[in-house]
Protein backbone atom coordinates (compact mmCIF):
# COMPACT_ATOMS: atom_id res chain seq x y z
CA UNK A 1 0.00 0.00 0.00
CA UNK A 2 1.32 3.92 -1.14
CA UNK A 3 0.60 7.02 0.48
CA UNK A 4 -1.55 7.53 -2.42
CA UNK A 5 -3.69 4.76 -1.61
CA UNK A 6 -4.84 6.39 1.71
CA UNK A 7 -5.75 9.64 0.15
CA UNK A 8 -9.06 9.41 -0.96
CA UNK A 9 -11.34 10.45 -3.63
CA UNK A 10 -8.12 12.44 -5.47
CA UNK A 11 -9.44 13.59 -8.86
CA UNK A 12 -6.74 12.38 -11.81
CA UNK A 13 -4.66 15.68 -11.81
CA UNK A 14 -4.02 16.55 -8.36
CA UNK A 15 -3.12 12.10 -8.39
CA UNK A 16 -0.51 12.85 -10.89
CA UNK A 17 1.02 15.95 -9.39
CA UNK A 18 1.06 13.66 -6.09
CA UNK A 19 2.94 10.97 -7.87
CA UNK A 20 5.36 13.47 -9.14
CA UNK A 21 6.10 15.01 -6.14
CA UNK A 22 6.93 11.16 -4.39
CA UNK A 23 9.10 10.40 -7.54
CA UNK A 24 11.08 13.60 -7.25
CA UNK A 25 11.28 12.90 -3.22
CA UNK A 26 12.71 9.58 -4.37
CA UNK A 27 15.11 10.63 -6.57
CA UNK A 28 16.41 13.78 -4.06
CA UNK A 29 17.15 10.56 -1.50
CA UNK A 30 18.36 8.14 -3.03
CA UNK A 31 22.06 7.81 -5.03
CA UNK A 32 22.68 9.89 -7.85
CA UNK A 33 22.28 8.79 -11.62
CA UNK A 34 26.09 7.88 -13.23
CA UNK A 35 25.43 11.59 -15.91
CA UNK A 36 24.39 13.92 -12.95
CA UNK A 37 27.40 12.58 -11.03
CA UNK A 38 29.87 12.75 -13.97
CA UNK A 39 28.14 16.62 -14.89
CA UNK A 40 28.69 17.18 -11.06
CA UNK A 41 32.34 15.73 -10.93
CA UNK A 42 33.10 17.99 -14.15
CA UNK A 43 32.02 20.77 -12.43
CA UNK A 44 34.07 20.77 -9.20
CA UNK A 45 36.76 19.44 -10.98
CA UNK A 46 36.61 22.56 -12.98
CA UNK A 47 36.45 24.93 -10.24
CA UNK A 48 39.58 23.62 -8.55
CA UNK A 49 41.30 23.89 -11.61
CA UNK A 50 40.33 27.67 -12.11
CA UNK A 51 41.51 27.94 -8.14
CA UNK A 52 44.91 26.11 -9.32
CA UNK A 53 45.04 28.77 -12.58
CA UNK A 54 44.07 31.40 -9.97
CA UNK A 55 46.80 30.35 -7.27
CA UNK A 56 49.72 30.27 -10.01
CA UNK A 57 48.61 34.28 -10.97
CA UNK A 58 49.25 35.21 -7.25
CA UNK A 59 52.04 33.51 -7.45
CA UNK A 60 53.94 35.52 -10.13
CA UNK A 61 51.97 38.90 -8.95
CA UNK A 62 54.26 37.76 -5.54
CA UNK A 63 57.52 37.41 -7.51
CA UNK A 64 56.96 41.07 -9.34
CA UNK A 65 56.45 42.77 -6.33
CA UNK A 66 59.55 41.35 -4.84
CA UNK A 67 61.15 42.04 -7.59
CA UNK A 68 60.78 45.56 -7.21
CA UNK A 69 61.80 45.45 -3.81
CA UNK A 70 64.93 43.69 -4.68
CA UNK A 71 65.74 46.46 -6.82
CA UNK A 72 65.10 48.96 -4.64
CA UNK A 73 67.08 47.19 -1.81
CA UNK A 74 70.00 47.50 -4.72
CA UNK A 75 69.39 50.77 -4.44
CA UNK A 76 69.52 51.36 -1.54
CA UNK A 77 72.60 48.53 -0.96
CA UNK A 78 74.56 51.30 -3.45
CA UNK A 79 73.64 54.34 -1.52
CA UNK A 80 74.74 53.25 1.60
CA UNK A 81 77.54 51.04 0.58
CA UNK A 82 79.65 53.60 3.17
CA UNK A 83 77.73 53.03 6.02
CA UNK A 84 77.96 48.57 5.33
CA UNK A 85 81.64 49.16 5.94
CA UNK A 86 81.37 52.11 8.70
CA UNK A 87 82.30 50.45 12.48
CA UNK A 88 79.68 52.14 15.11
CA UNK A 89 75.95 50.91 15.89
CA UNK A 90 74.69 52.13 12.58
CA UNK A 91 77.48 50.27 10.47
CA UNK A 92 76.09 46.88 12.41
CA UNK A 93 72.66 47.43 12.06
CA UNK A 94 72.28 48.22 8.15
CA UNK A 95 74.69 44.96 8.03
CA UNK A 96 72.22 42.78 10.12
CA UNK A 97 69.18 44.36 8.53
CA UNK A 98 70.80 43.66 4.82
CA UNK A 99 71.81 39.84 6.07
CA UNK A 100 68.31 39.20 7.24
CA UNK A 101 66.61 40.59 3.98
CA UNK A 102 68.85 37.88 2.20
CA UNK A 103 67.83 35.30 3.93
CA UNK A 104 63.95 35.92 3.77
CA UNK A 105 64.38 36.83 -0.47
CA UNK A 106 65.67 33.12 -0.47
CA UNK A 107 63.80 31.40 1.84
CA UNK A 108 60.02 32.89 -0.09
CA UNK A 109 61.45 32.56 -3.60
CA UNK A 110 62.01 29.06 -2.37
CA UNK A 111 58.10 29.04 -0.77
CA UNK A 112 57.25 30.84 -4.95
CA UNK A 113 58.46 27.67 -6.56
CA UNK A 114 57.08 25.34 -4.42
CA UNK A 115 53.72 27.44 -5.07
CA UNK A 116 54.49 27.05 -8.57
CA UNK A 117 55.87 23.62 -9.47
CA UNK A 118 53.76 20.98 -10.85
CA UNK A 119 52.50 18.25 -8.97
CA UNK A 120 50.55 14.91 -8.99
CA UNK A 121 53.13 12.82 -11.11
CA UNK A 122 54.93 11.67 -8.47
CA UNK A 123 54.87 8.09 -7.87
CA UNK A 124 52.67 7.13 -10.61
CA UNK A 125 54.92 6.47 -12.95
CA UNK A 126 55.57 3.23 -10.95
CA UNK A 127 51.96 1.74 -10.39
CA UNK A 128 51.05 -1.01 -12.92
CA UNK A 129 48.17 0.63 -15.24
CA UNK A 130 45.16 -1.41 -15.18
CA UNK A 131 44.18 -3.38 -18.35
CA UNK A 132 40.62 -5.30 -18.24
CA UNK A 133 37.17 -3.12 -17.77
CA UNK A 134 36.29 -3.51 -14.17
CA UNK A 135 33.31 -2.23 -12.45
CA UNK A 136 33.25 1.43 -10.97
CA UNK A 137 36.84 1.16 -11.23
CA UNK A 138 39.57 3.50 -12.09
CA UNK A 139 40.84 2.65 -15.67
CA UNK A 140 43.54 5.40 -15.43
CA UNK A 141 42.99 6.81 -19.00
CA UNK A 142 42.21 10.43 -18.00
CA UNK A 143 45.29 11.88 -16.62
CA UNK A 144 48.43 12.39 -19.10
CA UNK A 145 50.73 10.54 -17.38
CA UNK A 146 48.86 7.63 -17.94
CA UNK A 147 47.88 8.11 -21.24
CA UNK A 148 51.48 8.33 -22.97
CA UNK A 149 52.62 5.20 -21.11
CA UNK A 150 49.67 3.02 -22.95
CA UNK A 151 50.19 2.06 -26.85
CA UNK A 152 48.11 3.54 -28.79
CA UNK A 153 45.83 0.92 -30.02
CA UNK A 154 45.61 -0.30 -26.18
CA UNK A 155 44.24 3.17 -25.32
CA UNK A 156 41.89 3.14 -27.63
CA UNK A 157 40.44 -0.29 -27.30
CA UNK A 158 40.07 0.53 -23.36
CA UNK A 159 38.10 2.93 -24.44
CA UNK A 160 36.26 1.12 -26.98
CA UNK A 161 35.17 -0.92 -23.76
CA UNK A 162 34.69 1.86 -21.06
CA UNK A 163 31.82 2.35 -18.48
CA UNK A 164 30.67 5.59 -17.35
CA UNK A 165 31.31 4.50 -13.90
CA UNK A 166 34.73 3.63 -14.89
CA UNK A 167 35.30 7.47 -15.60
CA UNK A 168 33.35 8.93 -12.71
CA UNK A 169 35.66 7.19 -10.20
CA UNK A 170 38.80 8.21 -11.82
CA UNK A 171 37.24 11.67 -11.78
CA UNK A 172 36.67 11.42 -8.52
CA UNK A 173 39.76 10.25 -8.29
CA UNK A 174 41.61 13.55 -9.90
CA UNK A 175 39.41 16.00 -8.34
CA UNK A 176 40.76 14.55 -4.76
CA UNK A 177 44.07 14.68 -5.86
CA UNK A 178 43.89 18.44 -7.36
CA UNK A 179 42.29 19.46 -3.88
CA UNK A 180 45.19 18.24 -2.74
CA UNK A 181 47.60 20.16 -4.61
CA UNK A 182 45.72 23.44 -4.03
CA UNK A 183 45.69 22.76 -0.28
CA UNK A 184 49.64 22.60 -0.78
CA UNK A 185 50.18 25.12 -3.26
CA UNK A 186 47.52 27.88 -1.25
CA UNK A 187 49.73 27.19 1.61
CA UNK A 188 53.25 28.22 -0.18
CA UNK A 189 51.17 31.34 -1.38
CA UNK A 190 50.03 32.50 2.17
CA UNK A 191 54.06 32.23 3.17
CA UNK A 192 55.13 33.73 0.00
CA UNK A 193 52.74 37.01 0.38
CA UNK A 194 53.77 36.67 4.68
CA UNK A 195 57.37 36.92 2.74
CA UNK A 196 56.59 39.86 0.83
CA UNK A 197 55.22 42.12 4.07
CA UNK A 198 58.43 40.66 5.79
CA UNK A 199 60.53 42.13 2.93
CA UNK A 200 58.96 45.08 2.97
CA UNK A 201 59.47 46.17 6.69
CA UNK A 202 63.23 44.85 6.34
CA UNK A 203 63.45 46.88 3.20
CA UNK A 204 61.94 50.14 5.08
CA UNK A 205 63.69 49.41 8.37
CA UNK A 206 66.77 49.21 6.14
CA UNK A 207 65.78 53.21 4.49
CA UNK A 208 65.62 54.46 7.91
CA UNK A 209 68.93 53.07 9.02
CA UNK A 210 70.81 54.23 6.09
CA UNK A 211 68.88 58.43 6.57
CA UNK A 212 69.87 57.79 10.31
CA UNK A 213 73.62 57.22 9.63
CA UNK A 214 73.56 59.66 7.02
CA UNK A 215 72.07 62.53 9.08
CA UNK A 216 74.80 61.93 12.23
Amino acid sequence: MTVLDLVPDLDTKEQRRRERELRRMEEASGPMEPELRYRVLMAVLKMETDFLDLADKKARFALMIMSVLNALALVLVVRGQALLAAPGTFGHAIRFIAGCYFAAMVFYIWQAIEALRPRGGRGRMAEELPEEISAADSMRVLFHADIARREREQYRALWALLRLDNVTTELSDQLHMVSRINVLKYRALGRLYQGVGVMTILLTLGLLTVIAGRGL
